[in-house]
């Protein structure tokens, strides 16, 4: 999947919470290293969980899902069921 901007994304472009390869595509469409300018930088906000803006959620999945096509499994999944009513709530609009 391409990379999507956060105001281009929908309600109906999130996956169901537990379809793996869905979620992985997702992921992908955010570029936390690209957006905050480095590896570290994309982790330290990952890590930070601040969870306030659409950015912050992408970026949390973003590095989770990284990290698992690293050899850390595949805790991006769990990480996204977490963030998945955020993302509703975030998408959903005012």
């Amino acid at each position: 999947m391409p990379l999507i901007p956060d105001h281009a994304l929908r309600l109906a472009m999130l996956p169901e919470p537990g379809d793996e390869a869905a979620i992985g595509r997702f992921a992908a469409t955010f570029d936390g290293y690209a957006h905050f300018g480095s590896l570290h930088a994309s982790a330290v906000a990952a890590h930070a969980r601040r969870r306030e803006t659409l950015t912050d959620l992408r970026n949390e999945l973003f590095f989770a899902w990284r990290a698992s096509r690293h050899g850390v499994g595949d805790e991006f999944v769990a990480v996204y069921a977490e963030l998945w009513p955020l993302f509703r709530r975030r998408l959903a609009g005012p």
